[in-house]
């Protein structure tokens, strides 16, 4: 048996529904082109403003270390000054307490020697 071609029309009317599907494909893929040219400047705007936002998170986190470093070197000076002023004070008291001892060491040969006094004067009485 042999084939029949198609008649013209036929053909025709088919390349007329394959270009009708290559037309519906091409607005389908310039529409997802515009969605994701879309989506890519949100995107993009939603990073901008991301690092906007860590920008001035970092120049206020720069800001706050720069006050907890000031205030720290002051709390230090501060607490130098203080722990000076002790020492001095403790040196003071340490000087005080070796002149009380040498009053006490002083106080205390004495009532020795009164004391050897007395019992040579008591010897020398009895004797």
């Amino acid at each position: 048996m042999q084939t029949m071609a198609p008649p013209e029309d036929a053909l025709t009317e088919r390349f007329a529904r394959l270009d009708e599907r290559f037309d519906r494909t091409d607005e389908r893929i310039a529409d997802v082109d515009r969605r994701v040219a879309e989506t890519a400047k949100d995107t993009s705007r939603r990073f901008e403003e991301v690092n906007r936002r860590i920008t001035v998170s970092g120049e206020e986190t720069d800001r706050r270390l720069k006050e907890v470093d000031r205030r720290i070197t002051e709390t230090s000076a501060e607490t130098n000054r203080r722990l000076h002023h002790v020492e001095t004070e403790v040196s003071e008291l340490r000087q005080g307490m070796q002149s009380l001892h040498e009053g006490i060491h002083r106080a205390t040969t004495a009532i020795w020697i009164a004391s050897a006094g007395v019992i040579a004067a008591i010897l020398a009485k009895v004797g």
